[in-house]
């Protein structure tokens, strides 16, 4: 397994904590899914929670589409992602390209067992998913404040079997076309 950082549309850069607090924060503020606490550093605070982080570029342009980060690395074999795009500028597909991005790199770069991620149903669409998704693994009702109301939050799981089986098949048709070995990389 390897830990690919583009598709043909986007790329996930490295980001440290100035790109946090440039651009994170901000695209956090935008979309209204995290609380923010306006007293000290929230983008260093959010950075040491992180053993990955990457801004999500558009590749043709540059532009930052959001952020993707791994967190929360647990000797049980788990790590949890977290993906926030803003919706002004992420188009149809890319939250998807995305989490696939994030989530084969903390399989090919860290020793877990599965991805944990979560999201309310407003992020569905945007991801690909549905209420009969068969990775999605509990629901806490109710539990989340954003929009100007409450939202169920839906656990998804990924496990390292199920993520070799899909690779195989499914992660090739998003990357870039490989280098040939005429060709000197750009």
């Amino acid at each position: 397994m390897f830990p690919h950082t583009q598709t043909r549309r986007i790329v996930l850069d490295p980001a440290s904590t100035a790109d946090a607090r440039d651009n994170v924060v901000s695209t956090l503020l935008r979309t209204g899914l995290e609380s923010v606490r306006p007293v000290g550093d929230p983008a260093a605070a959010l950075m040491e929670r992180c053993c990955a982080a990457f801004l999500v570029r558009q590749r043709a342009s540059g532009a930052v589409l959001g952020f993707s980060m791994l967190h929360g690395l647990r000797p049980a074999g788990h790590v949890r992602c977290g993906l926030y795009l803003d919706p002004q500028q992420a188009r149809m597909g890319v939250g998807a390209e995305a989490v696939h991005l994030t989530v084969n790199y903390a399989f090919a770069a860290y020793d877990v067992t599965k991805v944990i991620a979560q999201t309310t149903r407003a992020s569905f669409a945007a991801f690909g998913l549905s209420e009969d998704e068969p990775s999605r693994t509990a629901v806490l009702d109710d539990f989340l404040y954003f929009r100007g109301r409450f939202w169920d939050l839906h656990t998804f799981e990924v496990q390292r079997w199920e993520w070799e089986y899909y690779i195989g098949r499914n992660l090739d048709r998003l990357l870039p076309p490989p280098l040939s070995w005429r060709t000197a990389p750009a």
